[in-house]
C-alpha cells in the first residue's frame, strides 16, 4: 500500500507558512508525507537592457534562493513526514502536475482587509478548478483541528 501523500504550496509569505503547518499536522493525522512545493520562474529576461550586470542573477543562483527558502520552511517546521520540493515554473502549473498522485493539495490565502473573504488569487484559483485530488485552503490563524464527528476543519484560533 503507497503511503499517502500531501502536497503543500509555499512562497515564504504568513499565508504558505500556515497552510504548510497545517498540511503537516494533517500529515501527521493520516500518516501521509508532506511535499512542500516551490515553485520559482527564472526572472533572467526581465532585466532592462540598462540594468547593472551586476544586479542580474542566474538560473542557477535563483533556483538556489528557492531551495533555500524552501529548506528553511521546513527546517523551521521541524517534521520528519515533510520534504522541500523546488520546481522551476508557473506556480499553478507546478501545483497542479504535483497533484497527479496525492491525495490532498493544501494552499494558503490571506484576508481581505476590507471584505469578510479570503483572497483567492489565481493561483490558488487555478488550483481551486482543476487539481487532481481535493484542495483545502488555510487563512493565517486556522488552526488545525478534528470535530468529535471525525470531519476536517480549520477554525480560527
Amino acid at each position: 500500500m503507497n503511503q499517502p501523500k500531501i502536497v503543500v504550496g509555499i512562497n515564504g509569505s504568513m499565508a504558505s507558512q500556515a497552510a504548510l503547518h497545517w498540511a503537516a499536522a494533517e500529515g501527521l493525522l493520516r500518516g501521509a508525507r508532506v511535499e512542500a512545493v516551490y515553485a520559482w520562474e527564472w526572472s533572467g529576461g526581465l532585466h532592462a537592457h540598462y540594468a547593472p550586470l551586476s544586479s542580474r542573477t542566474s538560473r542557477d543562483d535563483e533556483r538556489q534562493v528557492a531551495l533555500e527558502v524552501a529548506q528553511r520552511a521546513v527546517r523551521e517546521l521541524g517534521g520528519r513526514h515533510v520534504s522541500p520540493t523546488v520546481v522551476e515554473g508557473s506556480p499553478a502549473q507546478v501545483l497542479l502536475r504535483e497533484t497527479a498522485d496525492a491525495d490532498l493539495l493544501v494552499l494558503g490565502a490571506r484576508e481581505a482587509e476590507s471584505e469578510p473573504y479570503p483572497v483567492i488569487n489565481p493561483v490558488v484559483s487555478a488550483c481551486l478548478m482543476r487539481a487532481h485530488c481535493p484542495v483545502v485552503v488555510v487563512l493565517p490563524g486556522m488552526a488545525h483541528e478534528r470535530p468529535l464527528g471525525g470531519v476536517l476543519a480549520g477554525s480560527r484560533a
